[in-house]
Parts: structure tokens; C-alpha cells; sequence
């Protein structure tokens, strides 16, 4: 579970590295007068970061993919929809619903995490260390293939997340309890017990009911000193060019106490804009004492 909790941060980042814009005003004078009737790439991704402050699931689903695409998503839901339910499906669905939702819920997953928990407590401070002793020997070693700008960057990042490496117990049972009991609460919540509730749905009312869960798990994840409102707060981008159905834009986060930069490349489909797999272009590279930089 700890292992869960931590990368649906580290994945909430990664997206919201490409949702917060900066008002680089000179640059988008240049867009707005180049083509006023695209839609400003800067403006679309900021409302998506105020969809994801608001846990609005169904609002990023929409604005994440093109209006025809989320036509074709709709019609093979509501098609689903249509399907016979098996009743080895309903009995699968609630035995799974059931783990999330019971009122014991939270005791019978700790009875189950608690021991694996117990295990690895006395090998966790040695494989901690190991970890970031082989990540400066990394930055350190010519032998591995590093840029000299990625070494850089990697040294910039890595006394902040050893700071909050060595001070998060991520064993700690209180803490992974109160993530469960968060968890768990916002699944009842939800007010869906069975299969044939779920189908009776449309798909934007299951994204709706979504939100609880993204809220519930934005607060277990800050058990773990992570901050996903925070890291949003701390999210820029800054458009940097436009050319016909292509753009470039530079996003910011601030993770681990040192400001990163990364280029992306969105494009232009169906009057609205699109990250191309959200791939980052160029390398990282250190800027000043603690920031990182990509250079395309």
C-alpha cells in the first residue's frame, strides 16, 4: 500500500508538471497575434490544474483527450452498459468492493499489511542508504551514462529527497492505518455496493463519484510528506512558441525543495491542445545552486 500511495504522488506530479501555466504575457501576445482563434495553449492547461484543486475527475477526463474521442469513449460505455451482468461477475465485483467498503475493512487490511510491515522495518535504514549511495555513485562515477548536465541535476534533487526520505517512516503503522481509514471511508462514500449500481450509472456520474477518491487519497499521501495541492501551487508553465497546430511549453514544479524545469510539445486537434505522450524533450541540466532545466 505504501508502495501505491507513493507513486500515485509521484504520477500526480509527473501530470501536473504539464497543468499549471505561467503568465508569460510577452509570449502569448505573440500567440494571441499570430492566430486569434486558437485556443491559448497556457489558459487550457491552467483550467485543468483548477479541474484537478477542485478533484473534478470527470472534467480531466474530458479535457484530456479530443471531443470526438470522448464521444467514442461515451458510446462504448453506454454500449457496455447493455451487457448481461454474470453472476460470477457481481460475485467478483463485490468480493473486491468489499475489501474498500466494509465496516472491518480497515483491521482486515492491516492484518494483512502489518506483518509485511514488521518485516521490513529492521532492513529499511540499510536499503535507504544503499539506495542514495548508489545514486551519488551515479552522479559521481564516469562509467555511467550520464550527461554532465544530468549529473548536475541528479545532485541538485537528491539532498532534498534525502531529507524527506530520512525523515518519512514509511513502516509507520499509525500512519498507514489513518491512509486506510481515509481510503476506506471515501469508498463507502461513494454509495456504490454492487455491480448493477455501478452500470446504472453514466460514465461522467462514475467519474463524478471519482473525486472523493482522488480528495481522500491527496490527504494519505500527505501522511507521507507529500503535498499534491502544494505541488500544484508550485507549478508553472510558460509558453514558449507556437507554430500552426504545434506548441512548445516549459513547465515548472518544485519537488523536493528544488525547482525543475521541463520542454514539452503539445499539439493542435480539434481546437483544443494536446500533449504529444507527454514526453519530455531534451536533458536536465542544473540551474544555479538547486534548480533543473531541460534544454532541447
Amino acid at each position: 500500500m505504501k508502495a501505491r500511495l507513493l507513486s500515485v504522488s509521484l504520477l500526480a506530479a509527473g501530470l501536473f508538471a504539464a497543468a499549471v501555466p505561467l503568465h508569460a504575457e510577452q509570449a502569448r501576445s505573440n500567440y494571441v497575434a499570430a492566430s486569434i482563434a486558437v485556443v491559448d495553449p497556457a489558459a487550457q492547461l491552467e483550467q485543468m490544474a483548477r479541474m484537478f484543486r477542485a478533484n473534478d475527475v470527470a472534467g480531466l477526463a474530458r479535457a484530456m483527450v479530443p471531443p470526438s474521442q470522448w464521444e467514442e469513449m461515451r458510446i462504448a460505455y453506454q454500449s457496455k452498459q447493455l451487457e448481461p451482468i454474470s453472476e460470477e461477475e457481481r460475485a467478483e465485483f463485490e468480493k473486491k468492493i468489499g475489501r474498500l467498503i466494509s465496516p472491518d475493512s480497515v483491521d482486515e487490511l492491516m492484518a494483512e499489511i502489518e506483518p509485511k510491515l514488521e518485516q521490513a522495518r529492521p532492513s529499511a535504514p540499510g536499503a535507504l542508504l544503499m539506495a542514495f549511495g548508489a545514486a551519488q555513485m551515479a552522479i559521481n562515477s564516469p562509467d555511467t551514462e550520464l550527461t554532465e548536465e544530468q549529473r548536475a541535476a541528479l545532485k541538485s534533487v537528491l539532498p532534498g529527497a534525502q531529507r524527506w526520505a530520512s525523515q518519512t517512516d514509511f513502516l509507520d503503522s499509525a500512519s498507514m492505518r489513518q491512509a486506510l481509514t481515509l481510503l476506506t471511508s471515501a469508498g463507502r462514500n461513494i454509495g456504490i455496493s454492487n455491480l448493477d449500481q455501478l452500470k446504472e450509472l453514466p460514465l461522467e456520474a462514475v467519474l463524478d463519484r471519482a473525486g472523493t477518491l482522488l480528495a481522500a487519497t491527496k490527504q494519505a499521501v500527505r501522511l507521507y510528506g507529500i503535498d499534491l495541492n502544494a505541488v500544484a501551487d508550485s507549478l508553472r508553465v510558460e509558453l514558449l512558441s507556437i507554430d500552426g497546430d504545434t506548441a512548445r511549453v516549459r513547465t515548472t514544479i518544485t519537488l523536493f525543495d528544488a525547482p525543475v524545469w521541463a520542454d514539452h510539445e503539445l499539439v493542435l486537434l480539434e481546437g483544443r491542445w494536446y500533449g504529444t505522450g507527454l514526453r519530455t524533450e531534451g536533458v536536465f541540466r542544473a540551474e544555479g545552486d538547486s534548480g533543473l532545466r531541460a534544454e532541447g
